[in-house]
């Protein structure tokens, strides 16, 4: 392990009470477990979470055969626009971190149906769509789940937080696919670590409440480079004051999700929530390095990033204020806080980056 790093071992959440519909005791265990991740670091992995592997295996497969497209099949694919968030994101056409080169990675972007045209999809393979939309109506399912979750371990009405994702008109499906890196590639280097150095994906904070998180074979190195460092309120440190830590599955770990009937995924929690609770909870930044281990393998995953319905107000509960305080934010729609984020996110010039679409995890605006 290079210096300055630091193992995470994430905490492992059973969540059969809520996937099963269990009692509310069996509920509230699994509830007060969130919280207290939560309010540490904000990183967990979600155990028995309802969504069949064989699902995920699927979703997997139908991604590397998008991936695997030739250039020129990649170009005809739709392309990725602020307007529809949706298409296909070409290999160092992001950067997250806008400090660093763009990262090295590429993707596609799916959304509910409801919000995508009929040529979003249009040239992508067969299984890819159908892979894609039934994978939706899983993480639609888990996110109600999660999201009553989380309103119980805050001591908040059930609904609290999955009235506000009714449309899902903000959320978004994102498949990625890391290629092999050259081995001058392998970045931060030990005692050399440069905000100018690519890495596969950019140090950053996602926007909205919760991010779902599926890696590819945790049994294989290939799958390594996650990293994360706690933020407060969802900014990021960009000095060294805080170490980055190795997300990494322990063997002890690796045998108790085998055992589980459905999928395990990686849960964190997004700068809107660390908002929405008055940094009761926290944000989380991380990043995906170029791993010593793995940086002549393929790397895929697998994100659903879940925000508020667009016309949701987002304002930070009485309960999270002491007396005589002030929120530490007033209300804002969902739609705003996502359209101020992203111009955060591109408020500088970049006259090297002409091509380069810096669109922090993802971009929308109103249709």
């Amino acid at each position: 392990m290079q210096p300055n790093r630091h193992v995470f071992k994430l905490p492992l959440v059973d969540f059969t009470s809520f996937a099963s519909s269990l009692s509310q005791t069996e509920k509230l265990y699994t509830a007060q477990a969130i919280h207290e991740a939560n309010r540490q670091h904000g990183f967990v992995c979600l155990r028995n979470s309802g969504i069949p592997k064989q699902s995920i295996e699927k979703a997997f497969g139908a991604s590397r055969t998008l991936f695997d497209l030739d250039s020129s099949q990649k170009q005809s694919l739709k392309q990725i626009d602020p307007k529809s968030n949706t298409g296909y994101v070409g290999y160092g056409r992001e950067a997250l971190n806008r400090r660093r080169a763009t990262d090295l990675k590429e993707a596609f972007n799916v959304r509910n149906t409801s919000f995508m045209d009929s040529t979003d999809l249009e040239g992508t393979p067969e299984e890819f769509q159908e892979a894609t939309q039934d994978l939706w109506t899983l993480l639609k399912k888990l996110s109600d789940e999660y999201a009553a979750c989380c309103a119980m371990a805050l001591d908040l009405e059930e609904d609290y937080f999955s009235d506000t994702l009714k449309d899902m008109d903000l959320c978004t499906l994102r498949l990625l696919h890391y290629p092999p890196c050259d081995e001058s590639d392998q970045t931060p280097k030990a005692g050399k670590e440069s905000n100018e150095c690519a890495i596969r994906v950019g140090e950053h904070t996602d926007f909205g409440i919760f991010t779902f998180l599926f890696v590819h074979d945790y049994h294989d190195e290939s799958s390594l480079g996650l990293q994360v460092k706690a933020v407060e309120g969802g900014e990021i440190d960009h000095s060294d004051n805080n170490v980055w830590n190795d997300i990494e599955f322990d063997q002890e770990s690796l045998e108790i999700i085998d055992r589980d009937d459905t999928a395990a995924l990686i849960v964190n929690t997004g700068a809107l929530m660390a908002r929405w609770t008055n940094d009761v909870w926290r944000a989380t930044a991380h990043r995906v390095i170029v791993s010593p281990k793995s940086y002549s393998s393929h790397r895929y995953s697998i994100a659903m990033f879940v925000d508020p319905d667009k016309e949701t107000v987002c304002s930070v509960h009485p309960k999270f204020v002491n007396n005589g305080e002030e929120p530490n934010y007033p209300p804002i729609k969902s739609i705003d806080y996502l359209l101020m984020k992203l111009r955060e996110a591109q408020g500088e010039s970049d006259d090297k980056g002409k091509n380069k679409s810096n669109i922090f995890c993802k971009c929308f605006v109103k249709k």
